[in-house]
């Protein structure tokens, strides 16, 4: 057990090691809402992988609630809209991830944005 607790620790140092360059990216707010105040890394590949600044966003509690499923309602959920046209590439993914979860046309549009934007910067 010591071991996978070790790994996970190993794991959580280099999230932390990435907070000031991320920090630094993303302004002090967060990432896809622009909301200031308490904000915390949501790594969108999970502990399987390194962190990386190409795959983790820094976000205020509700979005990090949004990004694991949690209190999706769609009037709250506008601000992704936006995200999606954002240049920072994890920014778009983790829009692209809440907005999966929604069933609204505002919400496939703003996926099929963000899937034009990806093909033309490919």
């Amino acid at each position: 057990m010591a071991k996978g607790r070790d790994k996970h620790d190993a794991y959580l140092d280099a999230l932390n090691g990435l907070g000031k360059d991320l920090a630094r990216r993303a302004r002090s707010k967060c990432e896809l809402s622009e909301e200031s105040g308490p904000l915390q890394i949501f790594d969108l590949e999970g502990p399987k992988v390194e962190p990386s600044l190409d795959h983790v966003v820094m976000v205020c509690p509700l979005v990090f609630d949004h990004l694991e499923g949690r209190q999706l309602k769609s009037e709250t959920l506008h601000y992704l809209q936006t995200a999606v046209w954002s240049e920072i590439t994890p920014v778009r993914r983790a829009a692209v991830r809440i907005l999966e979860q929604i069933d609204e046309p505002w919400a496939e549009e703003a996926i099929e944005n963000a899937k034009m934007i990806d093909g033309t910067q490919e």
